[in-house]
């Protein structure tokens, strides 16, 4: 694979299971983040977007259920401003409307911070 083609499967990855969201009590600050069952797609995504690590495996299941039950769960995120900044920018090009909404939301709010 290409980086674009890797960049662009990460973006898509990230606008189907990401998160954009305020990173605490800032207002201004945010946060991105993906969690997912899948660990090998997890790694791919962590070394596409080239920082962070994988945290986990957490487990996820319905409550009062067996442990048989449970699935892995792996989560990747980052509240740091340049990274943040970073990432979102490299995947404007191919989020869709309601996303691209989002992170330009995102980009604005913490460059109004710097």
């Amino acid at each position: 694979m290409n980086k674009e083609t890797d960049v662009a499967w990460a973006a898509g990855l990230f606008e189907g299971e990401g998160c954009i969201s305020t990173d605490g009590r800032y207002k201004n600050h945010r946060r991105i983040s993906i969690n997912m069952t899948d660990k090998d797609v997890m790694k791919r995504f962590v070394e596409i977007v080239d920082y962070g690590r994988l945290l986990g495996p957490y487990m996820e299941g319905k409550p009062g259920t067996s442990r048989a039950k449970y699935k892995e769960r792996w989560q990747w995120g980052t509240g740091k401003r340049p990274e943040v900044l970073r990432i979102l920018k490299m995947f404007l090009p191919y989020f869709g409307q309601r996303r691209l909404e989002k992170a330009i939301e995102a980009i604005n709010k913490i460059e109004t911070i710097n």
